[in-house]
């Protein structure tokens, strides 16, 4: 142990030394580094002076030019003491503030017409009396501010006639590129002898440069100094306080007879900072050099010491062994016999969320975090030294309501009496068995939804297509019977038609659950839509006799932006729930309203009653899940998959709307939908007015007959109205004898007592056919026309009412006898398109006998390809011209509809290359769309063709200039 501590000290004595050695080293070096680097700042300062009082000094010699400029053309003008007008253009022409002329006589006047006499001035005057120019000194003039004069003599053909004098204010001269530099830390001041300000740049509110030092925490010392080679005309640099920064003051005589002197001060830091790099790296080095010499020395003292501890550790060696190959497990050695911790590990922070301190102190706190209980007998054991055999136990903690976690706990009988606890975070292992079980619950649930889903489809589909086939074979056995054919034909249609419905509703709701689902934002014409949705749903109305009403409070706007045809998908589903789960003659009906959010959106409501059989209250919380079908005998024979109503629930939150359902068993459902959409923004033509109009409304529907009188009446006009066709009769010819007769008559169709088209019937009788007669109901126009234009009716309005489609209805009528035709209905086109040829590529050989049949019956030359490679060999081969338009499936053989199109549009003949490509695939949805139009498609027609659509997209890209309509 001597040897050791000999050792030891002779390393410290050693060490010492070398340390002090190499600081006074550092030392000295540094105190050379800093020398030079205060020299250098020295030289920096006073030649940046220097060239500010260059600067300044030339800024006032360019001023004793222009006076003496001045002076010779005031001579040339006559030398007038009384040229006020002169000297005043001089002011406006610079940045003199006044000027003023005296003769010999001693008298003049300056700039704005005011006498001045020589003996007066406030400064030493040489111009006049000695015929010297030059500046005055600074003194506060008639500016009120610090100022000085400059003068200069005034000769006219040699001799002298007068003097010219110009004040300026000193602050003219404070340039902020003068008096500020080294990015604004340093800055530029003039003293005069006594040290007051001539130009300060700080906004200091001191008198003078010794009070500015003393501002600043300079000792007085320094303002002495300062004082005493300022006094003797010396110039230097001294070291100073600024802004509380170590800083450099410059001080240099300007040069005049005034004594002035320009200072200048910079802190040194921005002097003196690439030097302060060095110094840095030398601090370091020396740093680094300390840590070194310590840190070698403390290696050798450890080394010494270990060899007197060697036994120690060769028996922690052993003991760590024992934990070694658990890295992720936290550990307690423990000795009974003493009840002491002997060692535990740190990372019980986070496994037990307690810490090493504790458990030191508190080993029971440790299994208590774990959820051990008190009466474990592994724990009691292992604190009582009873520890026969390794043991291994897991605990829980936590109860259920709480953050659960699972700790296994190994106790193992170690050496010397000693026991080591060792512990693991089991409860990631214990969710993933959780999850692995909700997994097979879920993958089970999984199993019986789709085994029922498939059960049920099955039923579905086999239903159209046992039809499909069963009315194909009764077609094929009775040729000979035309009626039975069509018959057959009819049947045929509508099957395909229920099982292409069935289709789409699996699509859909596939599309949504894998999160491709997206909505379009578009204008949506809200008349148009609830129009469509009528005319659709109104075969299944006819069938059942089902009544439909409409109901619609006053509505400002037939146009919001949204997705037409989603928004169209939710009433078909509600509107055909309503029709499938109502008996026969019952009534079913529809209703918007709309609430203004804020200037830009508004909410659309829609409703969907009927008087159906009802869902009992259990059936509808689960009504919007998937395959969900109310267990009920009368729904046996109503088809369906049970996906309708969540497909609309999905498509009703996608777009960021609500939907609610009352329903009451055996007396109807109610459901409704309400969208938050922004308002259609179109410059249009502001409504008409309808000043001096009295329009008559006859609807059964008080509510109808008050919302039609609102919007009337907003537009200028006057509204009577009544509830029945007989009232309607009486008030119009009652009107008609006092010779008031009504503008025009809206009439509702369906009416108790009498229709509509009855009560038009007897307006005419009574009051001739100059008054317009315009019908209103729910349904098209269509179903009545021909009985409706035999009535007498001019025009017609489909519920529900908007304000501007009224407006402007009635505004047709105002323009004129000319204009009061009936409404001319819509006709099916008969599409022609003679001399075009199209080639069509199709790899199924029925779609293709399918789509040339369509089209050579429309007049069109009909090519076929098999494949997209075909399609592309025969434009290669073709004549530029040749075809006029390709029709082009997406899935194919050899070579896809997108790499054909592709291809093509690479052709070197552009005439080729610039064909009208129309997509013709059952890949519908908005994104095949779009990659069709990526692949260089110009069009989109979707399978099943819609005929009808099909022609009209033709005719949009047929480059003959058919116009594609017979009459």
């Amino acid at each position: 142990m001597k040897g050791y501590k000999k050792r030891s000290v002779s390393i410290l004595i050693s060490v010492v030394c070398l340390l002090l050695f190499s600081t006074i080293f550092m030392l000295s070096l540094l105190n050379r580094i800093t020398d030079k680097m205060d020299q250098g700042s020295n030289e920096r300062m006073i030649n940046s002076t220097r060239m500010i009082q260059s600067s300044i000094h030339r800024l006032f010699r360019n001023d004793e030019e222009r006076l003496d400029s001045f002076a010779g053309l005031y001579a040339l003008r006559g030398g007038s003491a009384q040229s006020t007008s002169i000297l005043a253009n001089y002011v406006e022409a610079t940045d003199f503030y006044r000027f003023f002329y005296i003769d010999l006589n001693g008298t003049g006047t300056d700039s704005s017409g005011e006498a001045v006499d020589a003996a007066s001035l406030p400064f030493e005057e040489t111009a006049l009396s000695m015929g010297q120019g030059g500046y005055s000194d600074a003194y506060i003039g008639s500016s009120g501010r610090l100022q000085i004069t400059f003068q200069a003599p005034v000769f006219l053909e040699g001799e002298q006639i007068g003097a010219l004098y110009a004040d300026k204010t000193l602050s003219t001269y404070k340039e902020p590129s003068l008096f500020t530099f080294g990015n604004g830390a340093g800055c530029a001041f003039i003293v005069n002898g006594s040290g007051s300000w001539i130009i300060e740049s700080t906004g200091s509110e001191t008198n003078d440069i010794f009070a500015f030092l003393k501002e600043n925490g300079n000792r007085s010392r320094i303002q002495e100094t300062l004082q005493s080679l300022m006094k003797n005309g010396e110039a230097g640099t001294m070291e100073i306080q600024f802004r509380g920064e170590d800083s450099i003051l410059c001080f240099l005589p300007k040069g005049n007879t005034y004594n002035w002197y320009i200072l200048s001060i910079m802190p040194k830091r921005v002097l003196q900072q690439e030097s302060s790099d060095i110094i840095n790296m030398v601090i370091i080095t020396c740093a680094e050099l300390a840590g070194a010499l310590l840190l070698i020395t403390i290696l050798l003292l450890s080394r010494e010491s270990m060899k007197g501890r060697e036994q120690g550790r060769i028996y922690r060696e052993r003991l760590f062994q024992n934990i070694s190959s658990n890295i992720d497990f936290a550990f307690l050695l423990y000795t009974p016999a003493n009840q002491k911790v002997e060692m535990v590990s740190n990372n019980v922070r986070e496994l037990c969320d307690t810490l090493p301190e504790q458990v030191v102190s508190q080993p029971d706190i440790l299994f208590e975090r774990c959820g051990v209980p008190e009466d474990d007998e592994n724990r009691n054991a292992f604190f009582a030294g009873n520890l026969k055999e390794k043991v291994r136990k897991e605990y829980r903690a936590g109860t259920e309501a709480e953050l659960q976690r699972w700790t296994e706990i190994h106790y193992l009988p170690a050496d010397y009496g000693q026991y080591l606890a060792v512990l693991r975070d089991t409860t990631s292992e214990h969710h993933m068995r959780e999850d692995l079980a909700d997994a097979l619950l879920q993958s089970q649930e999984n199993n019986r939804a789709r085994t029922a889903f498939f059960s049920s489809m099955s039923h579905d589909i086999r239903t159209p297509m046992n039809g499909i086939i069963g009315m194909t074979a009764i077609a094929r056995a009775n040729l000979d019977n035309q009626a039975k054919v069509a018959d057959c034909l009819n049947k045929i249609s509508s099957a395909s038609d229920h099982l292409l419905s069935l289709i789409n509703e699996v699509l859909d709701m596939s599309r949504i659950e894998s999160g491709k689902f997206s909505l379009k934002c578009e204008p949506v014409n809200l008349p148009e839509l609830i129009s469509n949705v009528l005319l659709l749903i109104k075969p299944d109305l006819t069938k059942k006799s089902h009544t439909m009403h409409v109901k619609s409070t006053v509505l400002d706007y037939d146009i919001v932006m949204g997705d037409a045809l989603h928004i169209q998908k939710i009433l078909m589903n509600l509107l055909s729930n309503a029709v499938k789960y109502t008996p026969d003659c019952g009534e079913i009906s529809i209703g918007l309203q709309e609430m203004r959010r804020n200037e830009r959106m508004v909410d659309i409501i829609f409703s969907v009653e009927d008087n159906g059989i009802g869902m009992e209250p259990g059936f509808v919380e689960r009504i919007f899940n998937p395959f969900e079908r109310a267990e009920d005998n009368r729904l046996s024979r109503i088809t369906g998959t049970g996906l309708g109503m969540a497909i609309t629930k999905n498509i009703i939150d996608i777009m960021g709307g609500t939907i609610q359902v009352e329903s009451t068993p055996g007396a109807g459902s109610r459901f409704m939908v309400t969208l938050t959409m922004p308002v259609y923004e179109a410059d249009g033509p502001e409504t008409e007015s309808l000043d001096g109009y009295t329009v008559l409304v006859v609807d059964d529907n008080a509510d109808t007959c008050e919302g039609i009188q609102i919007m009337l009446e907003e537009a200028g006009g006057q509204v009577d109205w009544c509830l029945s066709g007989r009232e309607a009769v009486e008030k119009a010819d009652k009107a008609h004898q006092a010779g008031k007769d009504y503008f025009a008559v809206i009439v509702d169709w369906k009416m108790a007592e009498m229709d509509g088209i009855e009560t038009a019937r007897r307006l005419r009788t009574e009051l001739g056919a100059d008054i317009p007669i315009i019908l209103l109901s729910a349904y098209n126009w269509e179903e009545v026309e021909q009985e409706a234009l035999e009535a007498g009716i001019n025009g017609f309005l489909t519920k529900p009412i908007f304000r501007s489609e009224l407006v402007q209805k009635l505004h047709f009528y105002i323009m004129g006898p000319s204009a009061k035709t009936q409404e001319a209905p819509r006709q099916i086109p008969e599409y022609k398109f003679d001399g075009l040829h199209i080639l069509i590529a199709e790899d199924n050989e029925l779609n293709r006998e399918i789509a040339a049949e369509l089209l050579t019956s429309a007049g069109v030359r009909v090519d076929s390809a098999e494949n997209g490679l075909q399609a592309l060999r025969k434009m290669e081969q073709s004549e530029p011209g040749d075809y006029d338009m390709i029709l082009m499936d997406v899935h194919m053989p050899e070579m896809d509809g997108l790499e054909a199109s592709r291809n093509i549009r690479r052709l070197p003949d552009r005439s080729k290359a610039g064909i009208p490509i129309i997509a013709m695939t059952a890949d519908a949805f908005a994104e095949d769309i779009l990659r069709c139009k990526d692949a260089g498609m110009d069009g989109h027609i979707s399978k099943p063709i819609d005929i009808e659509k099909m022609f009209e997209i033709i005719r949009l890209y047929d480059k003959k200039g058919n116009e594609g309509k017979g009459k």
